[in-house]
């Protein structure tokens, strides 16, 4: 059996979807979580050009870049496309959501408080309603209940990580999209989600 290791630090961010790709395929890995001094110690040699993490180790094979492993991952478990025209659209999807996480961090992160006030009214009142109307319309032309048909892939995963951070901003974001909250809901509700949500480490972001 294949044994996995996963290293960054004590939080979800660039990590998570790869713990989730973990917890649904049921799979174990060390999900080592380091602290920003250990980290320091650790940066010159870590087996990684670009010196950073996530790492994602497996056999002695090394692998890097988050979006990389999480599609690497879902591939290993399942949780890709089975064709061309299902990966293009998990990862079509992934892009979306992707588009939108960097919209909202970039106002959220944002130092100046002008700069901050007028994206953070931009997102909130012109990208964020595009947004969700355009990925509502993606999930209605599904042939299932997911973003591709009846099975939970990446594309899933991604939203459900994302969403948890647009959510606890906009608790409201899916007032009028019911598509999007069913779907939410559906993926929360998922036995391996749940559990995994219930325990692991409690973390900030």
């Amino acid at each position: 059996m294949p044994q996995y290791k996963l290293t960054y630090f004590d939080i979800r961010a660039r990590a998570e979807v790869a713990r989730y790709l973990f917890a649904l395929a049921g799979v174990e890995y060390e999900d080592k979580r380091v602290t920003q001094e250990e980290w320091q110690k650790m940066k010159p040699n870590v087996p990684n050009p670009f010196r950073q993490l996530p790492i994602l180790e497996k056999d002695g094979n090394v692998m890097i870049q988050s979006n990389a492993i999480s599609n690497y991952l879902a591939m290993e478990f399942g949780f890709h496309g089975n064709d061309n025209m299902e990966k293009y659209k998990i990862e079509m999807v992934g892009e979306s959501i992707y588009d939108m996480s960097k919209a909202m961090m970039t106002a959220n992160f944002e130092k100046d408080e002008e700069k901050k006030a007028k994206l953070t009214e931009d997102f909130y009142g012109t990208f964020l309603p595009k947004w969700l109307s355009a990925m509502e319309k993606i999930l209605k032309e599904s042939t299932g209940d997911y973003f591709v048909g009846n099975r939970i892939t990446l594309a899933d995963v991604g939203f459900i990580f994302s969403c948890d951070y647009l959510l606890a901003a906009k608790p409201d974001a899916f007032k009028d999209h019911p598509g999007l909250s069913g779907l939410y809901d559906r993926l929360a509700a998922n036995p391996k989600i749940a559990d995994w949500r219930k325990n692991r480490p409690q973390t900030m972001f």
